[in-house]
């Protein structure tokens, strides 16, 4: 198979993994038991939830990964069909998208595993985390 089949096989095959992950995202942060709480879903109920359950986090990262191929192959794709790039500008553009998406990658993995403010496992951030 060529490059062009494959990216073409991912962009359908990651459309239905968001689906199905914005399907689970949205049943779990937003439908589920303890979320019914007398003051609502509040920053300490997504805390105490997110982080004593590596799923979420597992669910959660899996979703940020596939949106950005999906919506940065979605980009490239519009980039390189609809417009006059050469070739050695094809490559231009998918590095560049590349090391874009894997530096909001990075960004947001910390987000949800790197920060010590949010993170109750870590004893420093948890009294800052405690004092939102």
């Amino acid at each position: 198979m060529s490059a062009r089949v494959i990216n073409w096989y991912l962009q359908r095959v990651t459309g239905a993994a968001l689906l199905f992950l914005l399907v689970l995202h949205f049943w779990v942060e937003h439908f589920t038991a303890e979320v019914r709480t007398p003051h609502g879903l509040t920053f300490a109920v997504i805390q105490q939830r997110f982080f004593h359950n590596p799923w979420f986090v597992a669910v959660d990262i899996s979703f940020l990964i596939i949106a950005l191929y999906h919506g940065l192959n979605g980009v490239r794709n519009i980039i390189c069909d609809f417009s006059i790039v050469t070739k050695p500008m094809r490559n231009v553009v998918t590095v560049a998208l590349i090391l874009f998406g894997l530096g909001v990658a990075y960004w947001g993995i910390m987000a949800f595993v790197g920060n010590e403010h949010l993170n109750p496992l870590n004893p420093k951030g948890a009294t800052v985390a405690a004092a939102r």
